[in-house]
């Protein structure tokens, strides 16, 4: 990385970039000097956590999409990208998917027509034994996109295996 001075906008475009070609650790390199010069810069963490995310360190993708909601408690796709982190925990305990369950909830309260947040909803509540509560999100996914392959898939299995 060159050693002109640029601004933190300039150091997380060239993070997302880098992450956009596969180039995490480089990714990560940019994201930190963006981080180092604004250390508030929610898009940054964000960023950052992705990269980390796309390595499969959970972790560290943890606590870097943390920290960008926490700067910026409005930032939809943090929250969402959270619960996938959590998710991926193997195995994924009640604990985990009532964690991951809140972060999808606020991802649809900011925007209520975020049709895999309602999937996934459906899907934690089914692995939670809330059959009608996962029919209900999953209802939504479906008026949302009616081609929602997966949110019918998993109605349909619930319906027939779960509430007969």
């Amino acid at each position: 990385m060159d050693t002109e001075n640029h601004d933190y906008k300039y150091y997380t475009d060239i993070g997302i970039n880098e992450t956009n070609k596969g180039n995490f650790d480089e990714a990560i390199e940019a994201l930190d000097k963006a981080i180092e010069l604004k250390p508030d810069f929610a898009l940054a963490y964000f960023s950052k956590a992705i990269a980390f995310h796309n390595k499969l360190e959970l972790e560290e993708a943890y606590e870097n999409y943390t920290k960008a909601i926490e700067i910026n408690p409005k930032m939809i796709d943090a929250y969402f990208n959270l619960a996938q982190v959590i998710l991926a925990r193997k195995p994924a305990t009640d604990d985990d998917l009532k964690e991951a369950l809140k972060n999808l909830e606020k991802a649809v309260e900011l925007d209520e027509k975020f049709t895999d947040a309602y999937y996934y909803i459906g899907v934690i509540k089914k692995n939670l034994e809330d059959y009608k509560g996962a029919i209900s999100a999953l209802d939504k996914s479906i008026a949302l996109e009616p081609n929602a392959v997966y949110s019918r898939a998993l109605k349909k299995l619930i319906q027939q295996k779960y509430l007969k």
